[in-house]
């Protein structure tokens, strides 16, 4: 199976959905907020800054273009239809974000026209990361800033012990949903060569908190494509399942990935 992020639009309404119901969770955890605060905060965007988000998923994050970085209006464009009606339920209320159906490799939008792009865990999925790169270059102003974020995909693990069955099926959902695993270890060197300046590039340890919310789907949705896919048996998916959510009630759920974070600038201004 081919991530399916690459290309979301194209799946079926139900497996979007799903995708969402992910997304709304991830974004929701305590531990996910305080990473984009912590890269977001203090960019010293200019009064009234115009911000966008570069495949804005479920809108919580474009939001964030606001209330941490400090624009004034931003707007999250997303290729998945689905994602952008459940952003526009979300955020109905707030005159200054919108979100639209677009492509981040042709954006449509003006030369020089914005202040701040931010992808957001989406590089990752993209087959040809430097089209998107360069359009964030096109788009910018001169002086303005990209920031990017993404998980150090191969950090990723639930594994309490050897041999832990749970570990397998986080390593399985990430081989299935995501392009290039290490996309942040290069991300510097794909910034530079669209002709970006290089600023901070910092990491950000996640541990799943509380219900684990994402890192259950993570397994839930590896333990069901293995039964899809004849890896395992139904029943045997559903009690791997079964003892994710023990853990969990048991405190003894494990959960972790490394992000890292990647500001640049666009020469002039």
């Amino acid at each position: 199976m081919s991530d399916p992020y690459s290309n979301l639009a194209s799946e079926d309404a139900a497996l979007q959905n799903l995708i969402a119901d992910a997304m709304d969770a991830r974004c929701l955890e305590p531990a996910q907020i305080a990473i984009r605060q912590d890269y977001l905060g203090g960019l010293n965007l200019p009064n009234d800054a115009i911000a966008v988000e570069f495949g804005s998923g479920t809108g919580h994050v474009t939001r964030d273009l606001i209330t941490i970085a400090g624009a004034g209006s931003a707007l999250g464009i997303e290729p998945s239809p689905v994602m952008v009606d459940r952003a526009r339920q979300h955020f109905k209320g707030d005159p200054n974000i919108r979100f639209e159906i677009g492509d981040a490799k042709q954006t449509g939008l003006g030369d020089a026209s914005v202040d701040l792009v931010l992808m957001h865990t989406l590089l990752c999925h993209v087959p040809g990361p430097e089209e998107v790169v360069r359009e964030a270059f096109r788009v910018l102003k001169p002086g303005g800033m990209v920031a990017v974020c993404d998980g150090d995909y191969d950090t990723a693990t639930a594994q309490i012990a050897d041999f832990d069955p749970l570990d397998q099926l986080v390593r399985f959902m990430i081989n299935q949903n995501v392009t290039n695993l290490w996309i942040m270890r290069q991300i510097a060197d794909l910034l530079g060569g669209a002709g970006f300046e290089i600023g901070q590039r910092r990491g950000h340890g996640y541990v799943a908190e509380a219900d684990a919310a994402y890192f259950l789907s993570v397994i839930n949705r590896g333990a069901d494509r293995m039964a899809e896919t004849g890896v395992l048996f139904p029943n045997t998916a559903d009690a791997l399942k079964q003892e994710a959510s023990q853990r969990v009630s048991e405190n003894r759920f494990f959960g972790f990935m490394s992000y890292v974070s990647q500001i640049a600038r666009k020469p002039g201004g």
